[in-house]
C-alpha cells in the first residue's frame, strides 16, 4: 500500500521536474551539443559518409550528402543564433567605440551647422552625429522594407524564444534568412545584422582576407552572431535606442568619403534637421539607405534614379490602401531635384560655387568642411571641450554653439590674405617667410596669430597659421604686466624713471643707460616715453625707485617692488617664466612667456579690470553653449544644455591690485605707443579711422642667425573700442628663423590692425 504510493508521488514529482527543467536542459544540450559535435567532425564524419553510401545508387548517395549538408548548416545556424548577448564585448568594445565615434555637431554664432568635430582617436570619415529624434515615417517605412517581423517584446535569449517568436528572436528573422536565400531575394539580413555590418564599416571585412568570398561569409557569421548583443542592449522602450542606432549608422552618402547617419545625410542633402523633413524627404532618405547617395559624376545619376525608383515602390508598397497619397508622393519624388552638390547654409552658397569639384565634395562631408570654414577655431574648441570633458567626465558632448560668425570671419580671413600679400610685395627684399597662404611659396611659413575678443569673452575673429600653440618670449609687451606693480606701487603717470645702465645691456635706440641720482640731468624719461618708445633699460630701475621733478629739482625716490607682488601678477595672467633669472630682469628685457591664446585671455582679463564697472567676468572663450548626454551603465540618458561655461570669479587680491590710482595709471601710460610725442611704437595706428584706443602695446623680439641681427617675431595686444563696444586684441607674427631683417611694426602690424578695425565697423 505504501510502495504504490510512494511510487505514484515520485512520479508526480519526477514529472514536474521534468515540466519545470526540461527546457533548461534542452537549451543546454542545443547549445553544447553542436559545438562538441563541431569539434569533433573531422574524426567521425569521414567515416559516417563512406558507411551510408557504401553501397548505395547515386541517386541515394546525393540525397544522402544533401541532408548531411543541410543539417550541418541547420545545426550551426543555430549553434550561432542562439545563446545570449555578448556583455563584456557590448560595454568594453562595442558601446565604447559608438560614443568616441560621436562628433560634436558644430552651430556658429548665426546658428549655421558648419560641420563635425571628430574625436582624435576615430578616423575622420567614422565620426557621426547623436540623432535626437528618428522621423517616425522614415523609421516605419524602413522596417516595412528591411525587416517587417521586427519587434522588441521578445527578450528570450533560447530556445523556448526561438519556437515563440521565430521571425524576431535575437534580432534575427530566423525564417527570413533561408527564405530571402531559397527565393534569391539577397541574404534576408534583418536590421539588426544590417547594424552590425554598418556599425564594423566595409572596410573592417575587406581587410580580414585575401579572398572577397571568405569575407563575405565571416561578415555574414560576424552579423549573424552579434546581431543579438546589439538587440537586446537597445531593445528597451520599444527600441528607441535600437532606432537611434539604425538611423545613425545608416550609409547614405559619400562625399570626400562616407558620410554616415541621417542627421549628416539630411543636412547635405536637403539642408534640413531630420525632425523637419517632410514625408516624401523621408522616404527618399530610407532609399538612401539602401542606394548611398553621391554627390559626382555617373555614380550620382545612377543612385539618383535607383533611389527615385526605389521610393516610388516603398509609397505604393506602404501607402497601397491611400491611392491618392500615393500619387501626391510620388509627384513629389518625381519633382525631387537630385542635386550634385551639397545643400550650404545661403551665407556659404556663392563661396561653395566658387570651389572646385574638390573642393564641393569637401564641403559636403561635414567632417571635412569644418576645417576649411572654421578650422582656425577648431583647436581652441577642442581644448575647451577636452576641458570640460575633466570637469564632468560622464559627460557626452553631441552639439556646441560658437561665438563666431563664420561667414565674417572667413571674410576677415579673406581681406587678413590680401593685406599680407600686399606687405610680402612691399618688404620682399627683406622677408625671410612667407606670410601669406600660398603654398607654392619657397619660403617658409610664418606662424601667425590675430584673435580679437568681445568685452563678454566672446572670440569674434580668429585667423591663425602654423604653430600658434607653443609659448614664446612676448618682447616689450611685457611692459603691460610690469605697469601693473608700478600703477599698484602708487607710481603717477606724470613720473619719471632713470635709465641706469645695466651688464652693458642696450635699448633699442642703442643707448646704454647712466648713473642715477639726485639732480641729474641725463638718463631721465617720463613714464609715457618710456612705456610708449622702445626703452627697455629704464624698466629694471623702476622697480626700486623712481623721479620726481618738481619746483625743487630732481628727486629719487627708492620704494622696492619684492618679488611677491610679481609672482601674484605672474599668476593672475598666467604668464610663464623663461628661465632662472629674476621675475624683474624677466620684465623688463621682454622674456616673459605666453602662448598667443593665453596673452589674449590675459589682455581680455586685463581690459575687464581697467574698464568694467560689473564684478561678473566671462573669460576668453569660443564655446558658448553646449549639449551633452550622460554617458551611465553603457548607455546615454538624457542630459541637458549648459550656458555661460565661461563665467568666472576674479580672486580678491587681483582686484585689490586694480585700485583707483593703478587704473589711472595705465590708463594714460599704456596709451603712449600710439602717440607721436612719445616715440611710440604704434604711432602709424594713430591714421586708422573708426575706433578709440583703450590701450595698446607692441612687441618685438630678435635672433642673431649666421652673425646677422633678424627680427624673430613682432606682437601688438591691447584693447579698442568700436561702435561703443570694448574689444581686446592679439596679433602675432613669428619665425624661428627670423621673419626678416629690421621689420618695422608700421610695415606688418598698421596693414593687420587696419583689417581688424574695418571688421569690427561692419
Amino acid at each position: 500500500m505504501y510502495s504504490s504510493h510512494i511510487k505514484s508521488v515520485l512520479e508526480e514529482k519526477m514529472w514536474l521536474f521534468q515540466l519545470k527543467y526540461f527546457p533548461f536542459y534542452a537549451e543546454w544540450m542545443l547549445m553544447v551539443l553542436p559545438f562538441i559535435w563541431l569539434i569533433t567532425l573531422p574524426y567521425w564524419l569521414p567515416k559516417f559518409i563512406v558507411y551510408l553510401l557504401e553501397g548505395k545508387h547515386l541517386v541515394i548517395k546525393m540525397l544522402i550528402l544533401m541532408t548531411i549538408s543541410l543539417l550541418t548548416i541547420f545545426l550551426i545556424y543555430m549553434y550561432v543564433i542562439l545563446g545570449k548577448p555578448n556583455q563584456e564585448k557590448w560595454k568594453n568594445v562595442i558601446f565604447d567605440q559608438h560614443i568616441k565615434r560621436i562628433a560634436i555637431k558644430i552651430y556658429d554664432a548665426t546658428d549655421n551647422m558648419i560641420g563635425g568635430l571628430v574625436n582624435r582617436d576615430v578616423e575622420v570619415n567614422r565620426g557621426i552625429f547623436y540623432v535626437e529624434r528618428v522621423p517616425p515615417l522614415y523609421w516605419d517605412v524602413l522596417k516595412f522594407r528591411e525587416d517587417k517581423y521586427l519587434e522588441f517584446t521578445n527578450g528570450s535569449t533560447g530556445l523556448v524564444g526561438l519556437l515563440s517568436s521565430p521571425r524576431a528572436f535575437n534580432g534575427i528573422d530566423v525564417i527570413g534568412i533561408p527564405s530571402a536565400i531559397l527565393h534569391r531575394r539577397g541574404g534576408g539580413s534583418s536590421l539588426s545584422q544590417q547594424l552590425v555590418k554598418n556599425f564594423y564599416g566595409q572596410d573592417y571585412f575587406r581587410n580580414q582576407t585575401s579572398l572577397n568570398k571568405l569575407n563575405t561569409l565571416l561578415r555574414k557569421y560576424k552579423e549573424l552572431d552579434e546581431a543579438k548583443t546589439f538587440y537586446h542592449n537597445l531593445r528597451e522602450n520599444d527600441g528607441e535606442e535600437f532606432k537611434r542606432w539604425v538611423a545613425m549608422y545608416s550609409p547614405s552618402l559619400v562625399s570626400a568619403g562616407s558620410v554616415y547617419g541621417i542627421e549628416s545625410v539630411a543636412a547635405m542633402v536637403f539642408g534640413k534637421k531630420p525632425k523637419d523633413l517632410s514625408e516624401f524627404e523621408q522616404i527618399l532618405l530610407t532609399n538612401m539607405y539602401k542606394y548611398t547617395h553621391y554627390f559626382n559624376g555617373k555614380a550620382h545619376e545612377n543612385k539618383c534614379q535607383k533611389i527615385k525608383n526605389g521610393s516610388k515602390i516603398d509609397i505604393k508598397t506602404y501607402f497601397a490602401e491611400n491611392p491618392t497619397k500615393v500619387e501626391a508622393l510620388i509627384q513629389d519624388i518625381d519633382n525631387w531635384d537630385c542635386t550634385d552638390k551639397p545643400r550650404v547654409p545661403l551665407a556659404f552658397y556663392k563661396s561653395m560655387l566658387a570651389e572646385d569639384t574638390k573642393g564641393q565634395l569637401l564641403i559636403g562631408n561635414p567632417n571635412s568642411r569644418i576645417w576649411d570654414w572654421a578650422g582656425t577655431s577648431m583647436s581652441i574648441l577642442r581644448h575647451e571641450t577636452e576641458k570640460y570633458k575633466i570637469v564632468y567626465p560622464n559627460h557626452l558632448i553631441t552639439e556646441v554653439k560658437i561665438t563666431i560668425d563664420t561667414p565674417k570671419n572667413i571674410s576677415f580671413k579673406d581681406s587678413v590674405n590680401k593685406a599680407f600679400q600686399n606687405v610680402e610685395t612691399k618688404l620682399a627684399s627683406r622677408l625671410h617667410v612667407n606670410l601669406d597662404d600660398d603654398a607654392k611659396s619657397e619660403k617658409k611659413q610664418a606662424n601667425i596669430w590675430i584673435s580679437v575678443v568681445d568685452e563678454k569673452g566672446a572670440i569674434k575673429y580668429i585667423y591663425k597659421r602654423g604653430n600658434t600653440h607653443d609659448k614664446r618670449r612676448i618682447g616689450s609687451i611685457s611692459k603691460i604686466f610690469e605697469a601693473i606693480a608700478l600703477g599698484n606701487r602708487g607710481d603717477k603717470y606724470d613720473y619719471f624713471y632713470c635709465n641706469e645702465a645695466f651688464q652693458n645691456l642696450h635699448n633699442a635706440d642703442g643707448s646704454m643707460g647712466g648713473e642715477c641720482q639726485d639732480n641729474s640731468q641725463n638718463n631721465i624719461y617720463s613714464a609715457r616715453k618710456v612705456f610708449g618708445a622702445s626703452k627697455n633699460l629704464p624698466m629694471m630701475s623702476a622697480f626700486d625707485k623712481y623721479v620726481v621733478k618738481d619746483n625743487k629739482g630732481i628727486h629719487l625716490i627708492k620704494n622696492k617692488i619684492d618679488d611677491e607682488k610679481l609672482q601674484e601678477i605672474y599668476e593672475s595672467f598666467n604668464l610663464s617664466r623663461d628661465n632662472n633669472v629674476t621675475l624683474k630682469y624677466e620684465l623688463s628685457f621682454g622674456l616673459t612667456n605666453s602662448t598667443p591664446y593665453g596673452l589674449q585671455k590675459s589682455v581680455h582679463k586685463l581690459t575687464h579690470l581697467l574698464y568694467e564697472k560689473q564684478l561678473n567676468y566671462h573669460e576668453a572663450h569660443i564655446m558658448e553653449s553646449l549639449k551633452y548626454k550622460i554617458v551611465k551603465e553603457s548607455k546615454l540618458i538624457n542630459g541637458g544644455e549648459k550656458n555661460s561655461l565661461f563665467l568666472k570669479e576674479i580672486d580678491s587680491k587681483t582686484r585689490k591690485m586694480f585700485d583707483k590710482n593703478t587704473k589711472i595709471y595705465m590708463q594714460t601710460v599704456l596709451k603712449s605707443a600710439l602717440d607721436s610725442k612719445f616715440n611710440g611704437t604704434l604711432k602709424g595706428f594713430k591714421s586708422i579711422d573708426g575706433y578709440e584706443p583703450l590701450f595698446m602695446k607692441s612687441g618685438t623680439t630678435d635672433k642673431v642667425v649666421n652673425e646677422k641681427k633678424l627680427t624673430q617675431s613682432k606682437w601688438v595686444a591691447g584693447a579698442i573700442k568700436v561702435k561703443g563696444k570694448r574689444y581686446s586684441l592679439v596679433i602675432m607674427v613669428h619665425s624661428e628663423n627670423g621673419i626678416g631683417k629690421k621689420i618695422g611694426h608700421h610695415e606688418i602690424m598698421k596693414p593687420i590692425f587696419k583689417e581688424i578695425v574695418e571688421a569690427l565697423n561692419r
